[in-house]
Order: C-alpha cells, then sequence, then structure tokens
C-alpha cells in the first residue's frame, strides 16, 4: 500500500495541514481511499484541533490519530479495509514507517536554510537531512524564486517539484444571531469591519495579516501558543475582551475551531473561519505525476 509522507525540517509555518488534505482530495478524485495519520500533538481520547480540522475538511477520508503510527494505521485498516492509501502528516522525522514518497515543505518567506537547530533556531535536524526526501515544495511563496531553487538544489540534489501558496477559497459564518444557523461567503464579507483574532498557531501574525490585507480592521489579538486548548472561563474572558475592543466579528483558523466550536453559544458575535486552499504557481501536474507513479508501483 502506498504511503505518502508530509512533513518538513523547521517547526511549523510551512502549511502541512492543507498540503495532506490536498493530497486526500487528489486521491479521492483518483478512486482511492486514503488514510490520514498523524500523532495528533496534545490528543485526547483519539482526537486532536488537526484531526478534527482533517474530518471536518475531508470528511470522506479517515483519520488516525496516535503516537504509535505503526498500531494506529493498522487498526484503521482493520475497521476500514478500504484503505488504499495512507499520508503520514508530519512524518518526516517518523522513521518507523516506510513511505514511498518524502515530501518536504519549505516555507517561502522563511525558508531558514542557514539556520540553527532547536532550540537556538527554527531546525529540527540538519538541513542536510534534505538530501532523503523524495520531493521538495516551496510553500507560502509569491512564485519561483531562483535563488531559492538554487539553494535547495544545492542541500536536496534536486530543485523544488512545485512551489504554491495559501489562499482564502471563502469563510463559515457560525453566527450566534441568525437564525437560519450557518452560512458560507466570500472573504468579502470582512471588508470595513473590525474583527478579533485568535489564532493558536505557529505563526498567527500571517492569519492577522490575511485579515487584514481581506480589508478588515483588526482590533484585538489574544496572545495564544500553537495547539493551545479552550476552556469556557477562558472563551468568556476572551470573548468579552474581543466585544469590549469593539470587535464585530472573531476571526479563528480551522485548528481553532476544531476546539473552540463546543463553546460557540458563549461568544456574542460571528465567527469566522477561513477556509483555505492551495494555488500552485508552478509543478502541480508534475507532483501529480509522482503521486500517481507511487500508486502505480504498487
Amino acid at each position: 500500500m502506498p504511503v505518502v509522507s508530509v512533513g518538513n525540517v523547521v517547526v511549523g509555518g510551512t502549511g502541512k495541514s492543507p498540503m495532506v488534505r490536498w493530497i486526500a482530495a487528489w486521491a479521492l478524485r483518483a478512486g482511492h481511499h486514503p488514510l490520514i495519520a498523524l500523532r495528533g500533538y496534545r490528543a485526547r481520547h483519539g482526537q486532536s484541533d488537526e484531526a478534527l480540522e482533517h474530518q471536518r475538511e475531508i470528511p470522506e477520508a479517515v483519520v488516525a490519530v496516535g503516537s504509535s503510527r505503526v498500531a494506529q494505521i493498522a487498526l484503521a485498516r482493520r475497521s476500514h479495509p478500504e484503505v488504499d492509501l495512507v499520508i503520514l502528516d508530519d512524518g518526516f522525522q517518523h522513521r518507523r514507517v516506510a513511505r514511498d514518497i518524502d515530501c518536504v515543505l519549505i516555507d517561502g518567506r522563511h525558508p531558514h536554510l542557514d539556520g540553527h537547530l532547536l532550540p537556538l533556531g527554527w531546525l529540527r535536524e540538519p538541513i542536510e537531512s534534505l538530501s532523503r526526501a523524495t520531493a521538495v515544495i516551496v510553500t507560502k511563496c509569491a512564485g519561483f524564486d531562483g535563488d531559492l531553487a538554487a539553494r535547495i538544489e544545492r542541500l536536496h540534489g534536486k530543485p523544488p517539484v512545485a512551489w504554491c501558496t495559501h489562499v482564502w477559497s471563502g469563510i463559515d459564518i457560525h453566527d450566534p444571531r441568525e437564525a437560519q444557523g450557518d452560512a458560507s461567503a466570500s472573504a468579502d464579507w470582512l471588508q470595513r469591519r473590525k474583527v478579533a483574532v485568535w489564532a493558536g498557531i505557529a505563526r498567527g501574525d500571517d492569519v492577522v495579516a490575511e485579515v487584514e490585507r481581506q480589508g478588515a480592521e483588526v482590533v484585538f489579538v489574544p496572545v495564544r501558543r500553537d495547539h493551545a486548548d479552550y476552556s469556557e472561563a477562558q472563551v468568556q474572558r476572551l470573548s468579552a475582551q474581543s466585544v469590549c475592543s469593539s470587535a464585530e466579528a472573531l476571526v479563528v483558523t480551522g485548528k481553532d475551531w476544531a476546539t473552540l466550536a463546543p463553546f460557540r453559544h458563549l461568544v456574542p458575535i460571528p465567527i469566522i473561519v477561513p477556509r483555505l486552499a492551495l494555488r500552485f504557481h508552478r509543478g502541480e501536474s508534475q507532483f501529480e505525476a509522482m503521486l500517481r507513479e507511487s500508486v502505480r508501483r504498487r
């Protein structure tokens, strides 16, 4: 059974989850039955914020969460024998599962190719580890960068297979004041509105910048760490601070919404969840061909 790993050598910020879902969506279109396997950082009762986000965005895929991915994959396949493709979310440092494609993502804005290892820098392992990757994809970039491509080729042995960025394909609106419940809209809905931004991700400033680019005025941004949980008391406090800051709406990431949703009734203003999609500048067809070849070999 083919195994595709999506990971990085840098802590956070590369947009790994959207790429995992892009591969899962590709597999479904191609008639396959993908399984997304992830460790599930800070998971509770077999669930984590990233797993819940995957399930919401790609409900047709099977999602397995656990520190022992070998065991979780085996367990999931017993329950879902139709699974014929495994996608390892954050699997570059996970060596116990053999993989057919090891895809490493590099943030085009913060590549950290000359950085230091943790705890002094952002690197999880020496940058020379790129040599063992099957493919490198540059994410969150404005387009092709010849200098970055050359640096990656010196380390990886080949130039990046693809270049892509993240875009908002729309927003989901969860409004407690509307009788009809949840709705969807274009990101234009945010224009000229005052908003709070709660972003429990590695680089929350990216979300703030995108909200402002969409035409909103950001009036409150609490400090939140990556994978931060929510509690009833915390949501009540943050909601009060948001309203006191004149926020007309609250923007959260999909990862935040996964754990905030049970407390949505405590937020008196609309909660906005952007829908993230990948847009390839170049290399999409080459990456798809690599995936097809991997599946065909098995």
